[in-house]
């Protein structure tokens, strides 16, 4: 592998078209409280202010949702283990616990020693807006060379598994 800058060795984010679609939200909102501004500021009153705060709230709000939502979320493969940016919440897996990657319908899943899954939305088809096979492809390469340098390897996690009464794929 190549030198890890900083114990980083490969970051996924939201595809492009998925970061466009949370700018988006967030820039017509801003651009309609821009241009209150100024017809706030050549008729000074309470109301003028008010609808200039109300708009320039509303975009605010706005924008931090959709960086929230999109444009914050990441998967980082780290020396040390996995770093998970989702939505809800940050998790971070050792390599000595991961015991195997799939790709599932909301993204990567990392599934662990102890049995448990954990997604990372920055694969999903949602945020992409496109299937992330290729992605996941890169991904899979490299998390497959961690985990079988740390011996947890699972051969039975392999491939998305269908759901019950489902075709495999």
């Amino acid at each position: 592998m190549d030198e890890a800058r900083e114990g980083v060795i490969e970051v996924w984010r939201v595809s492009r078209s998925g970061r466009l679609g949370g700018y988006l939200p967030a820039a017509a909102p801003a651009a309609g409280a821009l241009s209150t501004w100024p017809h706030a500021l050549m008729h000074p009153g309470a109301q003028s202010a008010r609808t200039a705060a109300i708009a320039t709230a509303i975009a605010l709000g706005l924008g931090f949702f959709a960086w929230w939502v999109l444009l914050r979320v990441r998967l980082e493969l780290r020396t040390d283990g996995i770093l998970m940016v989702n939505p809800w919440g940050t998790q971070h897996l050792p390599w000595t616990q991961v015991s195997g990657v799939s790709l599932g319908s909301w993204g990567a899943r990392f599934h662990t020693t102890e049995g448990f899954t954990y997604t990372a939305y920055a694969l999903s088809d949602l945020a992409g807006g496109t299937r992330q096979d290729d992605r996941f492809a890169g991904l899979r390469r490299l998390a497959d060379a961690r985990i079988a340098d740390t011996g947890t390897a699972d051969a039975r996690i392999s491939a998305p598994r269908p759901l019950d009464g489902q075709p495999p794929l």
